[in-house]
C-alpha cells in the first residue's frame, strides 16, 4: 500500500545506491569525492541508454575488455537486467574479481602476453572485436572511445557545484578520461574557473610519455582513449606505484577511508596542492573502495617485498617544463588546457 507524503529511501535495486558519491572533508580545503564503484556509473548509463535505443538485444552478450572495476560495475547491471556478459581481460585481474565475474553469470576469457611484443591491451582489444565478428547482434560499450562514458558523470558534476564552494579544483587519476573529463565539462557550463589536475604514471601514454609496464594499475593507459580530452587539463602529475601505496596506507591510517591505490595517487597530489594553496578549494576523485587489496596495499609485509617504506619522506616533485625530463618518482606539467598535438609539438 502508498504512503502518501512519506518520501521512500528504499534503493529499487543495488547499482541505484552505488551512482553517488560520499563528499568527506579531509581539512578546511580538501575534500575526497568517495564511490564504493564509480565505474558502475558510466556503466549503467550506457547500457541503459543503448537499452532505449534498441542496441541491446537480451539473448546476445554484453562484451567488454577489462581487468578491474568497470568489469564489476557492468556485471552488475547484466546481472539486474538479464543479460548475458563477456569479459576479456588479463592475467592482471585479480581472483577475486573474476570469481565474482562468474558469479554474476557472466564469462571471463583471459588473454596470455604474447611474445611478438603486442600490448595486452591491443591483444584484448582483438579478442573482443573477434568476439563481435562471431556474434555481431552482441553489443560493445566502448568505455574508452563512447562518449557516453562521459556524459554519465554529468549528474557528479551537478553534486559538486551544488555541494562544493567555487571555485575548486578537481583532481583525479586518469585511465579512459570519462571521469575526470566527464565531471569538468558539466562543470565548467557552469564555472569556468574551475581548473583539472590530472594524475597519470610513468609508463602510461595519456600525456605524451612512451608506453612501457606500469605496476600502478587503475590509471594510466597503454592505447589513447577518444574520451581523454586534453584540452580540459591545466596540470599534470606522474606519480609512482611507490608513492600511491604509500600515500593510500596513510589516508586510511589517518581517516579510515578504505580505498584504492589510484585514490591512493589522487590524494598524494591533491593534498600536497592543497598545502600550498591553503585559500584554494580541493576536490579529488576516490572511484572505489579497498576490499580487492586487502593482502596487497594494507599488508606491510606486501608492502616491504615492493619496496615501500611507510616511515620514508616522500621524495620532492619535480616540475618539469618539457616532456623529456619527466622522471620518477614524482613530476608534475603544466598542460595550461592545450590540446595533445600542441603540447607534443612544442614540449615532446
Amino acid at each position: 500500500m502508498l504512503k502518501k507524503g512519506i518520501q521512500s529511501s528504499i534503493f529499487e535495486n543495488y547499482s541505484s545506491s552505488l551512482m553517488s558519491p560520499k563528499l568527506i572533508q579531509l581539512s578546511h580545503n580538501l575534500t575526497i569525492a568517495y564511490f564504493e564503484l564509480m565505474k558502475l556509473i558510466p556503466a549503467k548509463h550506457t547500457l541503459m541508454k543503448a537499452m532505449d535505443e534498441g542496441k541491446i538485444q537480451p539473448d546476445y552478450p554484453i562484451i567488454e575488455t577489462s581487468s578491474g572495476t568497470y568489469a564489476q560495475g557492468l556485471a552488475i547491471v547484466c546481472r539486474e537486467l538479464n543479460i548475458p556478459f563477456i569479459i576479456v581481460s588479463d592475467p592482471i585481474i585479480s581472483p577475486s574479481l573474476r570469481s565474482r565475474l562468474n558469479s554474476l553469470g557472466g564469462k571471463v576469457q583471459i588473454i596470455e602476453r604474447s611474445v611478438d611484443n603486442l600490448n595486452i591491451q591491443t591483444l584484448r582489444l582483438s579478442a573482443l572485436k573477434e568476439h563481435l565478428a562471431r556474434s555481431p547482434q552482441s553489443y560493445w560499450p566502448a568505455q574508452y572511445d563512447n562518449p557516453e562514458n562521459r556524459r554519465a558523470y554529468s549528474s557528479v558534476g551537478q553534486t559538486l557545484l551544488n555541494e562544493i564552494p567555487q571555485p575548486f579544483t578537481l583532481v583525479g587519476a586518469v585511465g579512459s578520461g570519462g571521469s575526470t573529463c566527464g565531471i569538468s565539462e558539466e562543470v565548467r557550463r557552469y564555472d569556468d574557473r574551475m581548473k583539472l589536475v590530472g594524475v597519470d604514471t610513468f609508463g602510461s601514454v595519456l600525456f605524451g610519455l612512451p608506453a612501457g609496464p606500469r605496476k600502478l594499475r587503475g590509471l594510466g593507459n597503454s592505447l589513447m582513449p577518444k574520451n581523454v580530452v586534453h584540452k580540459l587539463f591545466d596540470e599534470v602529475h606522474w606519480v609512482s606505484a611507490k608513492i600511491a601505496y604509500k600515500a593510500l596506507w596513510e589516508l586510511h591510517s589517518q581517516t579510515g577511508i578504505y580505498a584504492g591505490p589510484t585514490t591512493g595517487a589522487a590524494f598524494h597530489v591533491a593534498r600536497w596542492i592543497a598545502r600550498n594553496h591553503p585559500s584554494e578549494n580541493f576536490v579529488f576523485i576516490g572511484p572505489d573502495s579497498g576490499h580487492r587489496y586487502t593482502d596487497t596495499v594494507y599488508n606491510l609485509e606486501w608492502l616491504k617485498s615492493e619496496g615501500v617504506d611507510i616511515n620514508k619522506p616522500y621524495p620532492k616533485p619535480l616540475h618539469a617544463v618539457h616532456l623529456k625530463e619527466v622522471q620518477e618518482e614524482w613530476t608534475y606539467f603544466n598542460w595550461n588546457r592545450q590540446s595533445y598535438e600542441k603540447v607534443l609539438s612544442q614540449y615532446g
